[in-house]
């Protein structure tokens, strides 16, 4: 009997771990929403009545720059998802700058990653894009997440849905006017 008890508290354990060793690594200020945080858009037509607000943005990274005392990263910015990670599509609320005082590796921080940062709005500042001046919002990071990079490669490995489909060979010009091959011709 005892060894059952111990079993069933070993197990028991072991399950705990595994639901911790999965759980995520999110920080909890970037995962939930801050309440009465403004948007780029908001900060760009009224940047000063922000100023030292509390901020949660996210994007992709354009540029990291290191400078003496701090690193600056230039960042598209995009909606947030409900646990905060970017959601990217074709339409941006504009740009921001993130300020760390701290150096960046613009290897790990490079282009195209993206990152959700909170902090305080501290100014802005206006700088050219191209010819065009326009106006970033920067903020002072307190805390940040680097999402892990996708691997869209296991999107587009899989042949298309119908080529499952046993059927496939016999319909004439199913689903398009291509020839047809049969099931031993498909990757």
């Amino acid at each position: 009997m005892n060894f059952i008890k111990s079993t069933i508290c070993v197990g028991g354990l072991l399950f705990i771990l595994l639901i911790s060793a999965c759980s995520s690594h999110i920080p909890p200020e970037i995962k939930q929403p801050l309440e009465g945080s403004p948007s780029v858009t908001a900060v760009r037509d009224r940047a000063d009545a922000y100023i030292s607000q509390k901020v949660r943005w996210g994007g992709v990274i354009l540029q990291t720059e290191n400078k003496d005392d701090a690193s600056r990263l230039t960042i598209v910015a995009f909606p947030l998802s409900d646990d905060g990670e970017p959601r990217t599509s074709e339409h941006s609320p504009g740009r921001f700058i993130a300020v760390f005082n701290q150096f960046m590796e613009p290897a790990v921080y490079s282009k195209e990653r993206e990152i959700t940062v909170t902090g305080n709005l501290l100014r802005t500042e206006t700088l050219d894009v191209g010819e065009f001046p326009y106006e970033y919002p920067v903020i002072q990071v307190e805390q940040h997440y680097l999402w892990p990079v996708r691997d869209e490669s296991a999107y587009h490995d899989y042949p298309p849905y119908w080529w499952y489909d046993p059927w496939y060979p016999y319909y004439p010009y199913y689903p398009y006017y291509y020839p047809y091959y049969p099931h031993h011709h498909r990757r």
